[in-house]
Parts: C-alpha cells; structure tokens; sequence
C-alpha cells in the first residue's frame, strides 16, 4: 500500500522553483544577485527553544555536585554511602517535581515524567545496591 501525503500551499509563504534561464542561472541565482535572500531560506517563524522551559541552572548544578559527591565516595570504598547519596538525591527530586509541579526547579519533560523517572531510579539504585550485597 502506498501512502501519498499531499500539501496544500500556503499563500504567504513564497516558494522557490529550480526553472533555469539560459545563462543556467535559478531563480535563487538571480535573488543572490540582486542582493535578496534565496526564497528557500525565508522563514516566517523562529522555531521553538525547549531550553526556556526547563529547570533552574542553579538546581542542575546542585545535582550534578551530588552526583559528582557519590561517585568520589563510591571510588574511595563507600559504595553504600555513594549509592544512598544518589537514590535519596533522585528521590527527592521525583517528590519535589510532583509537589511543585511547573515551579519546580527540576524540569526535564512532563510532571509525571520526571517524577516516575526519578522515584524509579531512586527504588531501582537502593534495590540493585541491596541485590547485589545478598548475593556477596
């Protein structure tokens, strides 16, 4: 089955043809020419910035300074402390975005996103650490 996605042209947006004249210039050609710019690369809109949605640097810092504070534990022989450090610090970031939800400080994507994502992480680091300590 084929499937042909058809457009309707839109009346203010210009669009380009690729027709050459004799001398084998296009129409872009010509507009470089008389000092205008290609038809092609006209856009009516500047496209969206996710960035400007998202969290506080000052939160991203913090975390990331935890992180980097549990793996230098982890390294100098205190997993346990290292590992714990993590889970509380995703744990408290999943309960923070649902409680605080677009004034929260930590946005990645959606509330429920974030949330599931960190408290996930958090159960999921304590549960790996644990499993791995019964099997020792």
């Amino acid at each position: 089955m084929i499937v042909v996605a058809r457009h309707k042209r839109d009346p203010s947006r210009p669009y380009a043809t690729s027709s050459h004249d004799s001398a084998g210039l296009t129409d872009n050609d010509k507009t470089m020419e008389e000092g205008k710019q290609p038809l092609e690369q006209e856009a009516p809109h500047k496209p969206h910035v996710s960035e400007a949605g998202e969290g506080k640097p000052i939160a991203e810092w913090a975390v990331g300074l935890l992180v980097a504070l549990s793996a230098i534990l982890a390294a100098c022989g205190r997993t346990f402390v290292g590992t714990l450090l993590m889970a509380l610090t995703a744990l408290c970031l999943g309960v923070m975005r649902l409680r605080l939800r677009g004034r929260s400080p930590w946005k990645v994507r959606s509330v429920a996103f974030d949330a599931f994502i960190c408290i996930g992480l958090g159960l999921g680091l304590v549960a790996t650490y644990l499993s791995v300590m019964l099997l020792l």
